[in-house]
């Protein structure tokens, strides 16, 4: 639930420039003639970025290069 809050928070506050920009009255600057471009790349770069991430967490935890402070205290509860 909290990726999902975060994901709807992160969209808006990606949008909410898009939305000044597109409206034709107002005090919002006009949009450059390589937004597009801009836009394009930057879409691109974080997509990018995402795959290397991606691959480098499924890497770490198929060859479980996990230490053991990182694993969850076991308990001594038998009940």
């Amino acid at each position: 639930m909290k990726r999902l809050f975060g994901l709807v928070v992160g969209l808006f506050v990606a949008l909410v420039p898009a939305v000044t920009l597109a409206s034709e009255s107002g005090r919002s600057l006009e949009g450059s003639a390589d937004l597009t471009t801009v836009v394009l790349v930057t879409v691109g770069t974080l997509a990018a970025l995402a795959v290397v991430t991606s691959l480098g967490y499924l890497y770490r935890r198929e060859r479980a290069l996990d230490w053991e402070f990182q694993k969850p205290d076991a308990t001594n509860d038998h009940h």
